[in-house]
């Protein structure tokens, strides 16, 4: 193939340069040495030029790419490896002259039960806490102890038809209620299995069926009262009981049911309890109107058929 046919080939120049370098090969054998210079100088130039431009396209395609994040975690928002549990730390809080931090360490520390080594040292670190003058502290101590100790005889315990239980931490801190986390021992292993969000902030009882396979959750906060049937073997919840009731009784009795953007719905709730292994029933006094109308109810709720019914008093 000749030269100029070559250099059409791949494209690297003009056909006016192609055509000049033919030309100069007809004229004076001393200037085609030239010439042929000339054309190979062009082609780097242009080579040079293309490469520059092509490294330039590419830099500012990947400039405009948009991030792709299919969902932001609490730990992506940090940028770095989450903080483990450190069990040492909550050992060291024990020490402290400050009641808060010695009662948050000890409820903490619940959380070494999978590490053997550690439970045993929290176990003997806390016991002297039992006889502490502060009743939170001791209290705290003492199911702490029970859980470490896998004695299981506290009555924050629920046990469960699978065997496994379930309990929260922090037990009545606060005069609305206990922290809004489930925690679960299954096959001697302790795991979070559900937290609770605003504003759902405390949880103020768990109340088994009959039979031990599901439990009525009831959270609160300082100005509303839910509940929720869970069946926790098989990760199975309802929807929110009281709101739900609020809405249907409403559109029963043709009310405005505006729901607030903090969720806050001015309900409480009575007298909780299970009519069977499968139905829940609970008084309900409901708000409306901006709590200038509360009517009074009786709900019950099917949880094997997602059936609500709701009767005015």
């Amino acid at each position: 193939m000749k030269k100029e046919e070559l250099y059409r080939e791949i494209g690297l120049i003009e056909e006016n340069l192609i055509e000049a370098a033919k030309e100069s090969g007809v004229e004076k054998k001393k200037k085609s040495i030239s010439k042929k210079w000339t054309v190979l100088v062009a082609c780097l130039v242009l080579y040079s030029s293309t490469s520059t431009a092509l490294l330039a396209t590419e830099y500012y395609k990947n400039q405009n790419i948009e991030p792709y994040i299919r969902y932001i975690t609490a730990e992506n928002m940090e940028l770095l490896p989450v903080t483990q549990y450190d069990a040492e730390k909550f050992l060291q809080a024990l020490k402290s002259d400050n009641n808060e931090y010695v009662y948050i360490a000890i409820n903490r520390l619940v959380e070494s039960f999978n590490n053997q080594k550690m439970r045993e040292k929290a176990l003997k670190e806390i016991m002297p806490f039992l006889d502490s003058n502060n009743p939170k502290i001791a209290d705290a101590a003492a199911f702490a102890i029970d859980i470490l100790s896998k004695s299981y005889e506290s009555p924050y315990i629920v046990k469960l038809a699978d065997e496994s239980m379930i309990f929260t931490l922090f037990n009545n801190y606060s005069d609305y209620g206990s922290q809004n986390v489930i925690w679960r021992i299954k096959d001697n292993a302790l795991k979070e299995y559900r937290s609770f969000s605003s504003p759902s902030m405390y949880i103020t009882n768990i109340i088994p069926s009959p039979n031990k396979k599901l439990v009525a959750i009831v959270t609160a906060s300082n100005k509303s009262e839910f509940i929720q049937i869970m069946d926790i073997e098989e990760g199975m919840t309802s929807p929110e009981l009281v709101e739900s009731a609020r809405v249907k009784y409403g559109a029963q009795q043709q009310l405005d049911t505006w729901i607030r953007l903090d969720h806050e719905s001015y309900n409480s709730v009575a007298n909780i309890v299970w009519k069977d292994n499968d139905t829940l029933e609970f008084d309900g006094s409901l708000a409306y109107q901006n709590t200038e109308l509360i009517a009074n109810v009786t709900v019950a709720y099917q949880f094997s058929k997602k059936v609500m019914e709701v009767n005015g008093e």
